[in-house]
């Protein structure tokens, strides 16, 4: 339904730096990747990052270290979440003992369901919890679950994939737990293509990873490691298109304000972008239904892209996967296709029961 853009002082920023880099020789381990690191925690808030070649790439290193080094042997996620999660947690070593239910609301976990799964571990302190945040939006409850984690001895690892710039009150994702990570995938709501960036406030759990990254070769202090580095090319390109993080943002607030304009003026439910302290970056546009049929009801909808997943990979009791599509909503988005995803919300019939 559309291209995905890059910002245009993105790309005239990478023209004028990449001969630079071939000039230099130096393709590998050089500024570009620090210049990455130095911003991500200049915008997060974070005390320490890493870029990575992916966001995999990074949950893998952190859910190895901590089994490895930590005394973490088991790992938990919830249900509505990539099933590459899945593999990163099982490749990491790790025993998957379960997942966490989700709720329509925000199609995440709340504390509660949080808690209630947690009660029945034996021994919580030997295990990680990787919470997703879901379409852009930080779990509402992120500041109960670090807690509730904290308290339990269980390392909270943040999947922030789909949630680079994106707050809640005014706190980044990937800050609330002991590490998080991002992805900059092409589809992302901040796109280079491939990457992830690593953010974390514990020094020693940096300095590990930090080695971890390039197997420990100059140290030699580590048993384990691999190469997951970002290349300086792929850096470049990285910090060319993190600068615009907050305009690209701002483009899709307004693509997203005609969509809420409709959705009000004719019924439809969706996530509520600033709700509840909330600053989602819209890496989605999500609509919800509480519809007995929800399929139905959504037909009238033509012009969507793919639901956020179209499985769980646990219960799925309050049906998320069918109870929600997504409107399209990419940078630059063609006014067309914007017109006409308003024009079928607005022939949407006036008495949907929501």
């Amino acid at each position: 339904m559309g291209m995905i853009k890059l910002p245009k002082k993105s790309v005239d920023f990478f023209n004028d730096n990449y001969l630079n880099i071939f000039e230099s020789g130096n393709l590998a381990e050089g500024d570009w990747i620090k210049q990455v690191a130095h911003w991500s925690c200049n915008y997060t808030g974070s005390k320490h990052a890493l870029a990575v070649n992916s966001n995999g790439a990074g949950m893998f290193a952190l859910l190895r270290i901590w089994k490895q080094y930590k005394n973490k042997k088991r790992i938990f996620l919830q249900s509505n979440t990539m099933y590459g999660v899945r593999t990163i947690a099982i490749s990491s070593g790790l025993e998957l003992c379960g997942y966490v239910d989700c709720s329509l609301d925000y199609l995440m976990p709340t504390y509660e369901q949080v808690e209630t799964f947690i009660s029945y571990l034996d021994k919580p302190s030997e295990c990680v919890f990787l919470l997703t945040h879901i379409g852009g939006w930080v779990n509402p409850d992120i500041e109960q679950i670090a807690k509730l984690c904290k308290d339990k001895g269980v390392a909270l690892l943040e999947d922030c994939a789909h949630s680079l710039g994106s707050t809640l009150n005014e706190k980044h994702t990937g800050t609330f737990g002991d590490a998080g990570v991002y992805s900059l995938y092409a589809t992302k709501t901040v796109p280079v293509g491939e990457g992830g960036i690593i953010v974390t406030k514990d020094k020693e759990l940096y300095q590990m990873v930090e080695k971890f990254i390039m197997y420990d070769r100059f140290d030699q202090k580590l048993d384990i490691g691999v190469n997951l580095r970002m290349s300086e090319i792929n850096a470049l390109l990285t910090y060319a298109v993190i600068q615009e993080t907050e305009s690209i943002i701002k483009n899709k607030y307004k693509i997203a304000k005609e969509y809420i304009k409709a959705c009000n003026e004719n019924n439809w439910k969706y996530i509520d972008p600033i709700s509840k302290n909330q600053r989602s970056n819209f890496y989605k546009f999500i609509l919800l239904s509480d519809s007995k049929d929800p399929k139905k009801m959504f037909s009238q909808i033509k012009s969507r892209t793919s639901p956020v997943y179209d499985y769980a990979l646990g219960r799925d009791p309050f049906q998320i996967v069918e109870r929600h599509i997504c409107l399209p909503i990419w940078y630059q988005l063609e006014d067309k296709i914007v017109k006409r995803v308003v024009l079928e919300l607005t022939n949407s019939s006036q008495n949907l029961i929501l």
